[in-house]
């Protein structure tokens, strides 16, 4: 059993080109399938958590992906602008805002917004900044561009390595490499993943009415064999499962099935994972 050389993480390393298979369309398309069913009520948490979103909402989406904010958003009336630093994100989200003519998405990295200051009523950013290799500069770049009395939203995991098919990864590569340290997650993801932490960056990044709590988010779908037919396209793009050799990726699929038979309820599996999602205002006043 070989591995190819390569990164070893569990989430899409920072791209080096355009090329990287994270950023294209074929990417795009799995993790939607794959993970827009836990990260859109997320999303919609997170927008219930800010208050009215309507008509006239300037809302800013950061690290974006397939549009698991952005589209609820949208069909609220709001004026949304998606950015994503993956091409292939980009081009699937414009075609899930295309009927929304106030809605558009564009590639951009979410450490250096090409926005003035004071843009958005709403600036977002639901499991984006806790990625990021500098977190800090993606935070004070969301900061930034809310106006005086403009709200930001924040989600990340609690724990790693998150929710849905990467918890089911997780507990698959543990049986088949006991003795191998779970792929380490970025930086921001554990300087985050506290409620007391975010919340502390919140305040540092100079937001006031901060709030930040612990949520739950559910990941289903079919069980057995059709389990890995549904998550075969994600799969292919997860460093761990990628980097396997044809026999490797066999007998991590049957690791799979079997944690995946430990969770199932009949032909349904059940995934429950922990969110911190935390809110704040930007004062009437200069920001730290």
């Amino acid at each position: 059993m070989r591995e190819r050389d390569g990164d070893s993480g569990w989430l899409p390393a920072e791209a080096e080109s355009q090329l990287h298979p994270h950023m294209t369309l074929a990417f795009a398309r799995a993790y939607e399938a794959a993970a827009t069913r836990i990260t859109a009520p997320v999303s919609v948490a997170a927008l219930c958590r800010i208050g009215p979103v309507a008509r006239g909402t300037r809302l800013l989406d950061i690290g974006a992906g397939t549009g698991a904010l952005s589209i609820p958003a949208a069909y609220a009336g709001a004026s949304v602008t998606a950015v994503d630093i993956a091409p292939g994100m980009i081009t699937l989200l414009n075609e899930r805002l295309s009927p929304f003519p106030d809605a558009y998405a564009e590639v951009m990295d979410g450490q250096a917004l090409q926005f003035a200051d004071m843009s958005f009523d709403v600036a977002a950013s639901v499991f984006g900044i806790s990625l990021f290799p500098d977190w800090r500069r993606g935070l004070a770049e969301q900061v930034r561009v809310l106006r005086p009395g403009g709200k930001a939203v924040v989600a990340t995991w609690r724990t790693p390595p998150g929710g849905g098919p990467f918890v089911i990864l997780g507990e698959a590569l543990a049986a088949m490499f006991p003795d191998r340290p779970s792929p380490a997650p970025p930086p921001g993801f554990a300087a985050l993943a506290d409620p007391g932490a975010l919340a502390a960056a919140f305040t540092d990044a100079g937001l006031v009415d901060v709030n930040a709590e612990e949520i739950d988010a559910v990941w289903e779908g079919p069980a057995g064999p059709a389990y890995l037919d549904e998550l075969r396209d994600f799969h292919a793009f997860v460093a761990p499962y990628a980097q396997l050799d044809e026999a490797g990726r066999a007998q991590l699929d049957r690791a799979i099935l079997q944690a995946v038979e430990r969770r199932a309820a009949g032909d349904r599996i059940v995934i429950e994972a922990r969110v911190t999602l935390a809110t704040g205002t930007r004062p009437n006043g200069p920001t730290i």
